[in-house]
């Protein structure tokens, strides 16, 4: 059986991921979490994440906080 409305729950779907991404950010204060950290906690792309974040910024809810000193680690590929 094939759904009337296919798609018609994304924006709640768009609401809870943005949610989920905004309550790691609280949780993490000032130390900050990284957006690789977010993806990795949230189960979300990278991608998703950077547009979550995008739009968290725009709505005054989130800001960037700049990058984190190296830990001479091997970079991620």
């Amino acid at each position: 059986m094939q759904r009337e409305n296919p798609g018609v729950n994304l924006p709640a779907l768009r609401g809870h991921n943005a949610a989920l991404v905004l309550d790691l950010l609280r949780a993490a204060g000032e130390t900050g979490i990284s957006r690789l950290e977010l993806a990795e906690r949230t189960g979300l792309t990278p991608q998703a994440v950077s547009k979550i974040t995008a739009r968290l910024r725009a709505e005054g809810l989130a800001a960037e906080a700049g990058r984190r000193a190296s830990t001479g680690g091997k970079p991620r590929t």
